[in-house]
């Protein structure tokens, strides 16, 4: 009776076994991390979206009209620079040339002021005295010529003030001649002198273009 039993248990386990082995069902269920534990991935800045900002960074400080009135110089952002502090109201492009024109002569004058002061030094090289001289001398016709071509934009005549401020090109190059001719001494202030020319540059093209505009 006992063997009889121990091989009926022995039995309906193995079936029990059986039948949970046909009916199971794999699952199937896709394990997903909780949205708190998910990776985020921090969008990255657009150019485009980066450029625009610039642009409208650069139309709030500086006018359409600023913007276009420099955009055919060499040194478009000095340019604006320059001259968006003293224009208000209406946009006159001449007035601008005159700002800009203006801004060429008190550069000018600092240097021309920094090389008095130099020659006025004692502890300046005797070697270096001769070329400054020259070149304190070709500043002043600068500021001279600077001057009548303020006065000639007054009048509108662009034309005459450009041919002005051209002769600027002139004393720089007699200036730098003066030190080239002049052995171990270098031109005091390049930095200052660069600014003035890039000033100087922008207004010849300005006017070259406001030229352009009227002979069409």
């Amino acid at each position: 009776m006992d063997q009889f039993n121990k091989t009926t248990i022995l039995f309906i386990g193995t079936l029990s076994c059986l039948l949970l082995s046909i009916t199971a069902v794999p699952s199937t269920r896709v394990f997903e991390l909780a949205p708190s534990q998910a990776p985020t991935v921090q969008p990255k800045a657009s150019g485009i979206r980066l450029l625009a900002n610039l642009v409208a960074k650069n139309a709030k400080q500086f006018s359409p009209e600023i913007l276009k009135f420099c955009s055919g110089t060499e040194h478009a952002a000095l340019c604006a620079e320059t001259i968006a502090p003293y224009l208000a109201g209406e946009f006159d492009p001449l007035k601008a040339l005159e700002m800009e024109i203006n801004a060429s002569m008190e550069k000018a004058k600092e240097i021309g002021g920094n090389i008095k002061k130099m020659l006025d030094n004692p502890a300046t090289e005797k070697k270096a005295i001769d070329a400054l001289g020259i070149c304190q001398s070709q500043y002043d016709d600068m500021v001279d010529s600077m001057k009548e071509g303020v006065d000639l934009v007054r009048q509108q005549n662009v034309v005459d003030a450009r041919y002005k401020l051209s002769s600027v090109l002139s004393y720089k190059s007699a200036c730098d001649d003066a030190f080239t001719e002049s052995p171990g001494v270098h031109i005091p202030f390049p930095e200052d002198i660069t600014k003035l020319f890039q000033l100087t540059s922008n207004c010849l093209a300005v006017m070259d273009a406001i030229v352009h505009k009227h002979k069409m």
